[in-house]
């Protein structure tokens, strides 16, 4: 009974080295290798203009051997042969944002998941070019890059209105009718001659404690 609890025991923690070393095929330490690959890996971003239009394009590095990934946007897959020495450029994307997801690309445990890399593209402002910007290329509206893009009306409405409120006549109604009330100007003129004040203060209670002992010496 004792040899059979002994070897159920044994059979038991081989089971669980076994499993502690390996996973999907590959062994922790290689998995682990390979996630650090993946994040290694940079993405850099790169626009370009075709037939009036903008599109991006982005630039991966340090691609090795050993992985692949998968744009989710297109569905494609990349490898290792794909790129140029690790390095791949992918071009005509119209989105906003997207990821690429990374894969074990060895045979004994390809297909497992490594990690994924996130990239947004900033909003190219197909207005700033316009001749309506011509004397406030300052507004964010007229940037080459913008948080929202507007329909050009509501673009042109909102550019004209920024102009209105730049050239608008500063008038009596528009400037401050505002009125300091006493204790503003008391504090005002505390605070500007504080020194002068409490040495007077000082000056006066010294006089006042020489003027007291006087008197009291001729009580005596």
């Amino acid at each position: 009974m004792v040899k059979k609890l002994v070897f159920i025991i044994a059979l038991f923690l081989v089971n669980i080295n076994v499993f502690a070393l390996s996973y999907q095929g590959c062994d922790y330490a290689s998995i682990s290798k390979l996630k650090s690959i993946v994040n290694n890996v940079n993405l850099t971003t790169d626009y370009y203009e075709e037939n009036g239009d903008i599109y991006y394009r982005l630039t991966l590095n340090n691609i090795v051997e050993e992985i692949y990934f998968v744009d989710e946007y297109t569905g494609k897959e990349y490898t290792y042969s794909n790129t140029n020495n690790g390095e791949i450029t992918i071009s005509g994307y119209n989105i906003t944002s997207g990821k690429y997801k990374f894969y074990s690309n060895i045979n004994s445990c390809r297909g497992t998941y490594l990690g994924t890399k996130y990239y947004k593209f900033p909003t190219y402002n197909i207005y700033y070019n316009d001749p309506i910007c011509s004397d406030i290329p300052e507004y964010s509206l007229c940037q080459k890059w913008v948080n929202k893009l507007y329909s050009y009306q509501t673009f042109t409405q909102l550019v004209n209105e920024y102009k209105e409120n730049l050239n608008k006549p500063i008038t009596s109604d528009d400037q401050s009718t505002y009125k300091k009330d006493i204790f503003e100007i008391i504090s005002e003129f505390y605070i500007k001659y504080y020194y002068y004040i409490l040495g007077a203060i000082i000056l006066i209670c010294l006089t006042i404690i020489i003027i007291k002992e006087r008197k009291d010496k001729f009580n005596l």
